[in-house]
């Protein structure tokens, strides 16, 4: 082999942005330089077949013979079903790689690893994006206002109606979130106040089930975030309370996510506890929500500061 030749090659081994590319060039000059085929398969963890067919490429084609493409990757087990998955995705859209997975796996029968998922995702145009806010349409006055009272009329109160005669226990269900930090008003003052504030974003939550007839409540509280499995337990925690009671338990709840999975919906039907979802747009129908806000507009203290506290 000629030093033009070499010459020719190296550019290509080192900067060509094409990763085959440079390896092809690489696996060329080494052999050229004296380097047996086995050898060179070892150092590059290749087939030696491959050490042999680039060579032979090289030799009969040149460098631009050598570098032309004809990978042709293999075609993913999912393309039949392309659409099929696209439509999936676009009424339920998955939150992490695994739960696509998941929905995948249910939907064809075919079990991805994390990687081929998410080169698939990317494939038929999904990306991972921050998701943003929209002003929310709520329901139609009219429509609002009837739902509430049908379900006021035919779930509600007569739940409410065999909790009062001892035969049902009833629990109305919410969590509240308290923030460690500053609510500012507006005040009259000559300069704007700057007032100390505690610093991070700390909260306190707290998932609570608020009995009518006793007027007693139940709470799990934390500091890092509400999710179905600390709902289960919750649920566990009101099924021990009201063991001895022997009455069947209605949870009057709203429709959060957590509240709404088939996890606790499994839970539920293992502890016997009935779950009755209020209408959407409807706290006014939840007792509880009264309770959080006393609790709130408790735990807000107003500060009066002088300006020479500064």
């Amino acid at each position: 082999m000629t030093e033009k030749q070499l010459d020719e090659l190296f550019p290509e081994m080192t900067l060509n942005k094409n990763s085959r590319a440079r390896k092809k060039c690489l696996v060329v000059y080494l052999r050229k330089k004296g380097y047996q085929r086995e050898e060179v398969a070892e150092l590059l963890r290749i087939d030696e077949d491959t050490v042999t067919n680039y060579t032979k490429k090289y030799d009969e084609s040149g460098l631009q013979g050598l570098l032309e493409e004809n990978y042709h990757p293999p075609k993913s087990q999912l393309e039949p079903y392309t659409e099929q998955l696209k439509e999936l995705f676009k009424k339920q859209v998955p939150h992490t790689v695994n739960q696509a997975i998941e929905m995948i796996d249910k939907e064809t029968g075919i079990c991805l690893k994390p990687s081929a998922c998410r080169e698939f995702l990317r494939k038929i145009g999904m990306k991972c994006r921050r998701c943003g806010v929209v002003p929310g349409k709520a329901m139609d006055d009219d429509k609002q206002r009837q739902a509430q009272q049908e379900f006021h009329d035919k779930q509600l109160q007569p739940t409410l109606d065999e909790a009062k005669q001892g035969k049902r226990t009833v629990l109305f269900v919410d969590a509240a979130h308290f923030v460690m930090g500053a609510f500012l008003g507006m005040v009259w003052c000559f300069v704007r106040l700057l007032l100390p504030s505690a610093s991070g974003r700390k909260r306190h939550n707290v998932l609570g089930a608020y009995d009518p007839i006793t007027h007693e409540a139940i709470t799990v509280t934390n500091d890092t975030y509400i999710n179905q499995n600390v709902f289960c337990e919750f649920l566990d925690k009101i099924a021990n309370a009201y063991a001895s009671s022997g009455r069947p338990i209605t949870l009057i709840l709203d429709n959060a996510r957590y509240q709404k999975c088939q996890s606790v919906a499994n839970k539920a039907k293992e502890l016997n506890i009935e779950l009755l979802y209020l209408p959407p747009y409807s706290p006014n129908l939840n007792l509880i929500e009264r309770l959080w806000r006393f609790v709130k507009k408790l735990s807000c203290k107003t500060i009066y500061i002088k300006i020479n506290d500064f």
